[in-house]
């Protein structure tokens, strides 16, 4: 990739890191780094300079700047709280701008909302998929003990639930036991959607996928080694992910810790429909 006036805009998460670490390891130059996320010690760790942004609302005058700074290709990397957006007194003319224009303010429409804004300022968003190719799931089993046959049934009954919600924008996490959806993710995320199953259910499988139109540029689901030990925590001893749409964070790390915990790891064949 040609990383000429390139920045990378770093949400929460571990996967701008993981995208820079890749990027370090193959010898590529590094893009600016704009910082969203509040902890930047693992980032310091690594030696890579950011630039910290406490408002990430401030859309424009972000924006503004780096076209100052001659940025004109863009990688977008990591979670930004879908909270922000109710916090009126942090919208810049710019949030403002992309909320008026979004007929649904679920996260598909926002970040297609937030793109074509970017776009306008003739700066053009790209993928870091070809940067880490290697964290997508495969198809078939990836790590832990194979899925039994009560595994493999929740699954069947989930990726028919996930088939329905997907194309709704959310809906992208399933926690299912016995052929019953427990939890379903909304605006929490992966992480408190398990934690809010294992109030009703120590036992179960989780299940993730992709809506088929969503912008791979910019927008792979990601699960990672925190996510296996809150399932550890939840009693889930099942991931089932969507194959070469999903991406596993710290990826040997990952597989070491669905080994210790026990945790049957499988990428399924696609389950996303319009």
């Amino acid at each position: 990739m040609n990383v000429e006036h390139l920045a990378l805009v770093a949400g929460e998460g571990a996967l701008p890191l993981e995208i820079l670490k890749a990027m370090i390891q193959k010898k590529a130059p590094l893009p600016k780094v704009y910082l969203l996320a509040e902890d930047d010690a693992p980032y310091l760790s690594e030696g890579i300079a950011v630039q910290k942004i406490t408002n990430p609302m401030a859309i424009a005058m972000i924006l503004a700047k780096m076209r100052l700074m001659g940025i004109r290709r863009l990688m977008m990397a990591g979670g930004v709280p879908k909270k922000n957006i109710y916090s009126t007194e942090k919208l810049d003319r710019g949030a403002k701008s992309i909320l008026s224009a979004v007929q649904d303010r679920n996260d598909h429409s926002l970040l297609a909302g937030v793109v074509k804004y970017i776009e306008k300022f003739g700066i053009q968003v790209v993928s870091y998929e070809e940067v880490i190719p290697e964290l997508l799931a495969s198809e078939g089993h990836i790590a832990g003990p194979l899925a039994d046959a009560e595994q493999l049934q929740d699954c069947e009954y989930g990726l028919n639930i996930l088939r329905v919600l997907l194309p709704l924008s959310f809906g992208q996490s399933l926690v299912v036991s016995n052929r019953a959806v427990v939890a379903v993710e909304a605006m929490e995320g992966t992480d408190e959607t398990i934690r809010r199953a294992a109030s009703l259910s120590a036992h179960g499988i989780l299940l993730k996928g992709m809506r088929a139109d969503q912008d791979r540029r910019y927008d792979l689901p990601v699960v990672g080694v925190q996510t296996l030990r809150n399932m550890a925590d939840s009693g889930l001893t099942g991931l089932f992910v969507e194959a070469h749409s999903v991406l596993l964070l710290e990826r040997e790390t990952f597989l070491q810790e669905a080994e210790r915990l026990g945790i049957s790891v499988t990428g399924v064949a696609t389950c996303r429909f319009l």
